[in-house]
């Protein structure tokens, strides 16, 4: 009987041996998924943040490249408008011949009311 209860004994820590080293190996393996999981999705949150950053380098670029565009196109502006300006100038009459044209001007249009005056008082000489 001493055979047989060693012999249980033994079957039994053979058994629970198997057991623990199931158990073990299930949760070594659930463990090491758990752990390959954990790492896929660290390496995905990387490429996310370095994707980001990249994203807010190239948003930082874009504005530069608009501020420096706004900026040559300011410059263009400013300069076109000088060239305009110089042109303009060009034509300007001096003051004095500037006076001269506004009294010539002043006295065609006197000069043209007094034929339109002239001109309806023929047409209709008899109001007089």
């Amino acid at each position: 009987m001493g055979g047989q209860t060693s012999r249980m004994v033994r079957e039994i820590v053979e058994d629970s041996t198997y057991i623990i080293r199931q158990t073990n190996r299930a949760t070594y393996e659930r463990s090491r998924a758990a752990h390959e999981e954990v790492q896929t999705k660290l390496s995905e949150l990387r490429r996310l943040n370095e994707e980001l950053l990249q994203s807010a380098e190239s948003d930082v670029q874009r504005s530069e490249v608009f501020e420096s565009f706004q900026s040559a196109v300011g410059q263009q502006k400013k300069a076109l408008d000088e060239q305009v300006e110089g042109f303009a100038k060009q034509f300007e009459l001096p003051k004095s011949y500037q006076k001269i044209a506004d009294a010539h001007r002043q006295e065609r249009r006197e000069a043209q009311i007094k034929a339109e005056q002239a001109a309806e008082t023929l047409k209709h000489p008899d109001k007089s």
